[in-house]
Formats: C-alpha cells, structure tokens, sequence
C-alpha cells in the first residue's frame, strides 16, 4: 500500500501564535507532538536565520512572504506552515505584496477556504491600507 498524502479534511486545525523572533520558542512548538495535530500554522514575527529561512521539520511546507527571496532587505513578519499530509493540489499560496501578510487558499469538498496570516504592526497602517486594495479587486478569486 502506497503512503499518500491525505485529502483534505472538512474541518481544518489552524494554529496561530507570534514567536517574538525567538529560535527557542519556534524550536519548542516544532518539537510540540500536539503541533502534529494541526494543518495550518500561522506565525507571526517567526525566527529568521542568516540565510534569510525560518526552521521547520519534515512535516511542513513553509510558505514565505510573496517577496520573501527577491527583497531580502525587507523584514519577514509572518510564515505559514502547511501540513505535509495534505495533499498539495488542494492548496495554493496567492501573492500578495507586503512583509505582513501570507495567504494560502486551500479546496476541497467544502469549497474554497482562503486564510490570510496577517503581522499587525500597530505604529503603522501600511498594511491595512493594501488590503482595503487588495481585497476588493481579488474578491472573486478567494
């Protein structure tokens, strides 16, 4: 019998949690067994290492900032992690320009679930500015 990734569940676990730019912390959660549980991990101000990559394991898939590789001079504010066990068709990262936010929509015999991982800095409003331009003009697609 082959081991192929799972279908989708209807119901989806998402855990969301801002790592204060901590390895330790990231490391601790990673290592978590009840983190094996979960098949969308949204994080904000994760650990960035000199190489410019968070750390992850074997059981996730990371998705950076649209932007993340080409602008290695802009702070990465968010990641998300998705969950080796779902099947990579029924997921797609959607490119948005901006360090703060992350969306991932993902399909299935629910439809369409589109999740935005957004880093809220709260001195600026730059942020919430593209998304009020986003959004509107994306509506259709997620």
């Amino acid at each position: 019998m082959l081991n192929e990734p799972n279908t989708l569940p209807v119901r989806l676990k998402i855990w969301q949690q801002n790592l204060n730019k901590s390895l330790a912390t990231q490391e601790s959660l990673l290592n978590s067994c009840k983190l094996s549980e979960y098949d969308i991990v949204t994080l904000q101000e994760p650990h960035i290492n000199f190489l410019c990559n968070t750390h992850a394991n074997h059981r996730w898939h990371v998705l950076y900032l649209t932007h993340h590789h080409t602008s290695p001079q802009t702070r990465t504010h968010a990641c998300t992690f998705v969950n080796t066990s779902l099947d990579t068709n029924h997921w797609k990262q959607i490119p948005f320009p901006s360090s703060d936010v992350i969306i991932v929509q993902l399909t299935g015999p629910y439809g369409t679930c589109t999740i935005l991982n957004i880093y809220n800095n709260c001195e600026q409003q730059n942020m919430l500015h593209m998304l009020n331009g986003f959004l509107p003009h994306n509506i259709t697609s997620i």
